[in-house]
């Protein structure tokens, strides 16, 4: 039989339907709650709530939007998202350059306990934390909400497995041009790490955008307040007008779901295409 002939699915019909039908569940399971959150952020004010009927109305956004006062906590949440996002991808990239290309003693013993931390719940060291945070006079401010994440073991981990994709003799071209270590992590690793970077920058805006426990333990003053916090307290603020609270969550996933489409591009990158040649 020629090599080029199409396989045929011989499964029975009852199997394939069983198989779809299961597909469907899951992907109505996933999506669906966000899609009944966008329909009721739509619903026009005084119909019965959860009902389909009645139109949509803009009304709720832009209550949201005034009276829950998100441009600050907008603000604040932007601010904190780039900037934990970058330490983390660059100090992760740092960390997981000597694990993954260098020869020291006691090199394997480090990254297995980095491996360990990521074992150990995040709220099982919140006290330690808040009471670092609060000796360091660092309690009520942003940076509060940065310092203790700029960094993650996920992140040297997903650094260091990339690193390790290199070939050595891309490293060891560079050092015979004279490149040091510092200059080949800059503009040879890097570079062709882009697409593992890529991802790990996007893992940490979503993680930061949508952090709640750790901002909503630090900070105290309402201007200071990150967007996951500001939605937290519409809750109880617009209790009779939950269409209100439900359109600022709305609000709160756009720029997640946009910087998710612009991120598309970056991680289907090849990441080795004309590294090495011959």
């Amino acid at each position: 039989m020629p090599s080029d002939v199409p396989m045929i699915d011989r499964r029975p019909v009852w199997s394939l339907t069983l198989w779809y039908l299961v597909a469907a569940l899951l992907i109505l399971m996933a999506v669906g709650p966000a899609i009944w959150l966008i329909v009721i952020a739509f619903q026009p004010p005084g119909g019965e709530l959860y009902s389909l009927k009645g139109g949509f109305t803009l009304d709720n956004f832009r209550a949201a939007w005034r009276d829950g006062n998100l441009a600050g906590p907008l603000f604040n949440s932007v601010l904190v998202t780039i900037v934990r996002a970058a330490l983390n991808v660059f100090i992760a990239a740092l960390a997981a350059y000597p694990l993954a290309r260098m020869r020291f003693r006691g090199r394997d013993t480090v990254f297995v306990l980095l491996l360990a931390t990521m074992m150990i719940p995040e709220q099982v060291i919140v006290v330690p934390m808040f009471r670092m945070i609060v000796g360091m006079g660092l309690y009520d401010t942003l940076i509060a909400v940065v310092l203790p994440f700029s960094v993650t073991a996920f992140g040297i981990y997903l650094c260091r497995q990339a690193f390790l994709a290199i070939p050595d003799e891309v490293e060891e071209a560079a050092r015979m041009d004279g490149a040091g270590s510092l200059r080949i992590w800059w503009s040879v690793i890097l570079p062709l790490s882009a697409p593992t970077l890529a991802t790990l920058a996007l893992f940490s805006v979503i993680g930061a955008w949508s952090e709640l426990l750790w901002p909503l333990i630090v900070l105290q003053e309402q201007n200071k307040f990150t967007l996951p916090v500001a939605l937290n307290n519409m809750l109880s603020q617009f209790e009779a007008n939950t269409r209100a609270a439900y359109a600022g969550a709305v609000l709160s996933l756009a720029p997640i779901l946009l910087l998710f489409a612009i991120a598309q591009r970056f991680l289907k990158a090849e990441i080795f295409g004309g590294a090495v040649k011959g």
